[in-house]
């Protein structure tokens, strides 16, 4: 049955509801989700108010011309010129930016050369961890810039998978003392803790099983304590970043 206590539990009811406002829910959780609906008339009014707060960004801010100095600036960094003037550069100015070129080009294949040449001398090293997923952390409500960002790397032959934790110096950290980390299944809403936070928190590796559950998030939730019903800290959409190889 639908009604049953995960489903009561109030994390994952707002989880879902703010999901399924968004349209992030995948086919057949989305289905799951509007049984519930039609059964639970309290569901059904988190849902509408989801709905209503994110009403507001479906309106099209109004398109503004850009100001006349923005479009010369642009067509000067277009035409190469420094300056706002018209007049075509002097036979001088043309050879002296000829020259340029050449010599950042020699650089550039000279710092190739160099780089080739001492490729064997070193030793072999393990390809860098690949950035696969990020999620921007924000406090329920909060208006402005995120304070956080959790960024997770795959594991390479020499290191485990991880997640790394990077602050924004242009806002207040905010205290995550005593915290837990979580990720929200993005089809069942299952939770799996990834780690216990401390004020000093920047880097911790994963098991195979925490990764796993980070690939298939949909969510990373920070509460208070080691219980997932614990008081909400920060919580941010996990997001799986392209290969720019396919891109």
């Amino acid at each position: 049955m639908l009604r049953s206590m995960r489903y009561q539990n109030p994390k994952i009811r707002e989880h879902l509801a703010s999901q399924y406002a968004m349209g992030l829910l995948l086919p057949l959780v989305k289905r799951r989700v509007e049984r519930l609906i039609e059964q639970d008339a309290s569901f059904e009014r988190e849902v509408r108010a989801w709905q209503e707060r994110l009403a507001p960004m479906n309106e099209l801010p109004e398109e503004r011309p850009a100001p006349a100095y923005v479009k010369q600036a642009v067509m000067n960094r277009i035409q190469g010129l420094t300056g706002s003037s018209d007049t075509p550069p002097s036979p001088l100015q043309s050879w002296w930016r000829s020259l340029r070129l050449w010599q950042g080009l020699t650089m550039a294949s000279l710092a190739l050369v160099v780089v080739i040449a001492l490729a064997p001398l070193g030793t072999e090293t393990d390809l860098p961890a690949k950035l696969s997923y990020i999620a921007v952390m924000q406090a329920d409500g909060q208006v402005g810039e995120s304070p956080l960002v959790i960024s997770a790397y795959g594991k390479t032959e020499s290191t485990p998978s991880r997640i790394e934790l990077r602050w924004n110096d242009r806002t207040d950290k905010q205290s995550v003392e005593a915290t837990t980390l979580w990720a929200i299944e993005r089809e069942t809403g299952a939770v799996t803790q990834l780690t216990q936070l401390a004020a000093d928190t920047r880097s911790v590796s994963l098991t195979a099983e925490q990764w796993q559950a980070v690939k298939n998030s949909l969510e990373l939730v920070v509460v208070r304590g080691n219980d997932f019903n614990g008081d909400v800290v920060l919580r941010g959409l996990c997001i799986q970043l392209a290969d720019w190889n396919r891109v």
